[in-house]
């Protein structure tokens, strides 16, 4: 698939210069001016970025850019200056949120590699619905803010790889769906899975489960048994929190990494195994690496691709869709109507933080459900559940990030009661539908 991408100059010979450079990969459009580019942008829709010049007549790259958002337009702008040291790439990259920000003197590859990334993040981000859907439907995966988003991409780009990841985040923001996610996208995805929590076990215990025992092998050990890698042979292994593993333990895990090598506790026999590992922890394994804690050979063994998993607090637009979620779900499983939450109790689950995460929102919609003894739940229910007339916000946060916590709240709550029409929700807040636009952007808020 050939893409389509806007050149913006007003130096006819810069025009004829990037045309000879791209016209083999891509599909071009030029524009002369300002003007000229943002009635190309308003009429196109198969735009997959924009090469722009900063210093033209009359209306400048900086207020094309800012014109160019204003549509709302999001393609991604590779700012393209013959003068970089007159506009400083700070006060650019804050204001007008370029993809890239190339000086014409840096050479041709650098301009064509930017394009080339721009092109291919476009690419990714505008199949966003299809990723929001497929997280959901095949994943469990549910939400769709940025950071999500990037978790979603990630999986489509590396699961069908046999690269390792290392999956980072706080107890129960989905680091196991995310674990399932990366086999089923694999072709180790009709071999087994196996998950082994590692947190605070006894490192014999450890030893047997990971890789097996014979008969004897340790007092109590009165027939033989096959670990977890044997048992995934050809499929995934997912060790959760494996920052908690002993040095002895991580030793055999670097050699059947280093070799497939392993034997079973209480024999010389060695066996061949062949999985992809997935690994998950809460912890920072970097430092426990300098703390001695780590094997620093194991660390860089594991580390292949890193994911993030966000806390819920720092993806509230997504609650409105868990809570939507885990009301179909447990209703579902006990056979009865769907219930219904009503707004204000809405609002109090959107502004609380959830500590434990999406894990804990999901026991609370799922309690709220077998409390409540009508099909409507309100405020007081959520009140009474969570303990929290109130939430106590002050000394935890900054002033700033208090404001705007609360900014991201108000707004993300009527996105919620007008779902997601951007227009009705700025008459609900008494906004202009274009500044509630760069609020929402500004916010990182996902419509």
């Amino acid at each position: 698939m050939r893409h389509t991408i806007l050149i913006v100059d007003d130096d006819p010979g810069v025009i004829e210069g990037l045309t000879e450079l791209f016209i083999d990969d891509y599909d071009l459009v030029a524009a002369a001016s300002g003007a000229e580019a943002l009635t190309i942008v308003e009429s196109r829709t198969d735009l997959a970025a924009i090469v722009l010049d900063i210093r033209m007549e009359k209306m400048d790259g900086y207020q094309t850019a800012s014109r160019i958002r204003d549509l709302p337009c999001d393609v991604p702008i590779v700012f393209n200056t013959g003068y970089p040291g007159e506009y400083p790439e700070k006060r650019i990259d804050k204001k007008h949120q370029p993809y890239e920000y190339v000086g014409k003197n840096e050479g041709p590859q650098r301009v064509v590699q930017a394009v080339r990334n721009a092109v291919q993040y476009h690419h990714l981000r505008s199949s966003h619905p299809e990723l929001v859907r497929l997280a959901r439907a095949e994943y469990g995966l549910v939400g769709k803010s940025r950071p999500m988003l990037d978790v979603y991409r990630t999986i489509e780009q590396i699961g069908p790889s046999d690269n390792k990841v290392i999956i980072l985040g706080d107890t129960g923001t989905g680091k196991e769906l995310v674990a399932r996610a990366l086999h089923k996208r694999s072709p180790r995805a009709s071999q087994r899975f196996g998950i082994f929590n590692c947190n605070h076990k006894d490192p014999s215990l450890v030893e047997s489960e990971l890789f097996g025992h014979v008969r004897g092998a340790y007092t109590g050990a009165v027939e033989g048994r096959i670990g977890l890698f044997e048992y995934a042979n050809g499929g995934t292994v997912f060790l959760d929190e494996i920052g908690d593993l002993d040095k002895t333990t991580q030793g055999k895990i670097l050699r059947v990494l280093e070799t497939g090598e392993m034997s079973r506790m209480g024999e010389p026999n060695v066996r061949i195994v062949d999985v992809r590992v997935l690994c998950a922890t809460n912890r920072d394994l970097f430092t426990l690496v300098k703390q001695g804690i780590f094997r620093e050979d194991l660390y860089y063994r594991l580390k292949g691709i890193t994911i993030v998993m966000p806390p819920l607090k720092d993806r509230r637009e997504d609650i409105p869709d868990l809570i939507d979620y885990f009301l179909e779900l447990w209703c579902g499983k006990r056979g009865i109507g769907l219930k219904v939450i009503e707004p204000r109790a809405r609002d109090m689950l959107v502004e609380y933080d959830w500590p434990g995460n999406v894990r804990r929102l999901s026991d609370a919609v799922r309690s709220l459900i077998d409390l409540t003894p009508s099909y409507y739940i309100n405020w007081a229910d959520v009140a009474s559940y969570l303990k929290i007339p109130a939430q106590d916000l002050a000394g935890k946060n900054g002033f700033r990030r208090m404001v705007r916590d609360f900014e991201r709240a108000l707004i993300i709550k009527a996105l919620d009661h007008n779902r997601s029409n951007v227009s009705a929700a700025a008459r609900e807040l008494g906004l202009d539908a274009a500044n509630l636009r760069k609020l929402i952007s500004s916010l990182e808020i996902t419509v």
